[in-house]
C-alpha cells in the first residue's frame, strides 16, 4: 500500500466509513472553491500541466454528434496533444482502478511531488509545478486494464469552473463523485468498455 492509499485510508477511518469521508471530501472541495484564502484548491484558466489533477465544467464541441459525454470531468492532466488540453477523466475509471493508478502514480512520482510541496508552494495548488508524467506510459498503463478511453482531449475554450487541487490533497479528490454522465450511466459504461475488452 502506497502513501495515496494510507492516505484515503486514513480519511475513512476519520470519518467512520467510505460514503462519509466521500461526503466530507466534497464538501471539502465545494467549500474551499468559495474561499479565495484556500491555496489547496484554486481557480485558474490556464491550460493543463502534467501531472496535476483538474476539475471543472465542460460542455463538447459537438454535443448534439456524441453517444456520451462527462460535462463535470476531473481530470488527471497529461501532455497537450495539438491545440487540446489532454488527460485521464477520472470520473470514467472504476474506484479501485483510480485509486490503484494514482497510488502508483503518487509512488513513481514521489520525489518530484516532494519538490513541489515546500516552502511557499506548500499545499499551493497554483503554485505547485507539473510532473514528468507522459500520455504514452498512462495510455500503455490503462491499455493493459483495459481503461484507455478515459484518455480525453478537452479545447480549452469549452472548459469554465476550473479549479486545480494541490498534490497534497489527491487522496480527498480521489474520493470525490463528481461525475455528470450525459447519454449514458456508470453501468452501460463500464459494461460497454468491458464487452470491448473481451
Amino acid at each position: 500500500m502506497g502513501e495515496l492509499r494510507k492516505n484515503i485510508k486514513e480519511l475513512i477511518v476519520e470519518s467512520g466509513s467510505k460514503i462519509k469521508a466521500r461526503r466530507s471530501a466534497e464538501g471539502w472541495f465545494e467549500n474551499g472553491k468559495k474561499k479565495s484564502k484556500e491555496k489547496s484548491i484554486q481557480a485558474t484558466s490556464n491550460r493543463f500541466l502534467p501531472g496535476k489533477i483538474y476539475v471543472f465544467r465542460y460542455s463538447p464541441k459537438y454535443i448534439d454528434k456524441l453517444p456520451w459525454f462527462d460535462s463535470n470531468p476531473v481530470v488527471l492532466a497529461l501532455n497537450p496533444v495539438d491545440n487540446n488540453d489532454l488527460g485521464i477523466n477520472l470520473n470514467l475509471l472504476p474506484i479501485k482502478v483510480k485509486e490503484d493508478m494514482l497510488d502508483r502514480i503518487y509512488e513513481t512520482y514521489s520525489d518530484e511531488i516532494a519538490s513541489q510541496s515546500v516552502g511557499g508552494r506548500k499545499n499551493d495548488a497554483t503554485r505547485q509545478g507539473m510532473l514528468s508524467i507522459n500520455w504514452e506510459e498512462s495510455k500503455a498503463y490503462l491499455k493493459a486494464a483495459g481503461y484507455d478511453f478515459a484518455i480525453r482531449q478537452y479545447i480549452p475554450s469549452r472548459k469554465s469552473n476550473q479549479a486545480v487541487v494541490s498534490y497534497e490533497n489527491w487522496a480527498k479528490i480521489v474520493l470525490c463523485d463528481f461525475a455528470d454522465l450525459n447519454g449514458t450511466s456508470y453501468n452501460e459504461l463500464f459494461r460497454e468498455f468491458t464487452n470491448r475488452r473481451k
